[in-house]
This record gives C-alpha cells, sequence and structure tokens, in this order.
C-alpha cells in the first residue's frame, strides 16, 4: 500500500518539489487502483496521507547537488509527530478495512483542518491556505530557508 504524505493533498509553501513528488504519487496510485478495478483485479490499494513522523530522516538527508546536509535538524513538527510504531499501526489497520485513503496524522487543529477543508470546502480552503502559507513563508524565509534548504 503506497504512502503518501499530507503534502500530497495541501500543497505548502517552499516546498513545491516535494509537494509535486506527493501529489503525482498520490495521482498515481489512484490511477493503478482503476486500471485494477478494469481489469477485474481483486487488489486493494490504500493511499495513506502522512503527517509528520517522529524519525531522524532528516540526519540523512541530502542538498540537491547529493551531497549530505550534515547541518540539517529535526524540527519540532518531526519531534511532536506521532511514533513510526503508531503510524504503522493506523496505516496498517485502513488497508486491512480497504479504506481507499487514510490521514494518519497527529491530532491537531492546523492539520486536521487544513485536511477537512480541502476535501469539503476547498473555495475556503484556498482563502485560509494562502493566509497561512504567506505566514509560514515569511517565517522561513525571515529564518534564511528555501526550499532546497530543507530535508
Amino acid at each position: 500500500h503506497p504512502a503518501c504524505t499530507v503534502a500530497g493533498k495541501i500543497g505548502p509553501p517552499l516546498r513545491s518539489g516535494y509537494a509535486a513528488s506527493k501529489h503525482a504519487s498520490k495521482g498515481f496510485f489512484e490511477s493503478v487502483r482503476a486500471d485494477l478495478a478494469v481489469a477485474d483485479k481483486a487488489v486493494t490499494l490504500t493511499n495513506v496521507m502522512l503527517g509528520s513522523t517522529n524519525t531522524e530522516l532528516p540526519r540523512h538527508a541530502l542538498r540537491g547537488d547529493g551531497s549530505p546536509m550534515l547541518d540539517a535538524v529535526v524540527d519540532d513538527n518531526l519531534r511532536r509527530g506521532l511514533a513510526p510504531e503508531r503510524v504503522a499501526s493506523l496505516a496498517l489497520t485502513a488497508a486491512a478495512n480497504g479504506v481507499w485513503e487514510a490521514w494518519v496524522a497527529r491530532p491537531g487543529v492546523e492539520k486536521h483542518v487544513g485536511l477537512y477543508l480541502s476535501q469539503y470546502a476547498p473555495s475556503l480552503f484556498r482563502v485560509v491556505a494562502v493566509s497561512a502559507a504567506k505566514r509560514h513563508a515569511g517565517r522561513a524565509l525571515s529564518a534564511g530557508k528555501t526550499e532546497s534548504d530543507r530535508p
């Protein structure tokens, strides 16, 4: 079962390349699901939309030129993320129950409201998302961070 991230539903600021790859992954597996249905194959796919997971992944990240990001840090968002074991349990439960798309994210207003608004009130979501993106991008840019600086 494919794993995507919340960025496959909501494109975050300063992460356009990352978000594009996640949207592509989600679309690809939705098409595979349709192909399997047309071919009458008894295979199910669950797109798992992951929120932050508490891992050390940034410490193993590479820059655009392939060099290690030795200065990468595990930010607060990752530290507050779900434990990998919890993510695995929720993803496997969703897959076992034939859920087409599972949102596996730490409970919290920002991610869940964004996911629900993008799903059920896309026009309102665009207004809220632009405002939030400007705030987030302003903070990141004032700290000197760009997409290439992020794992």
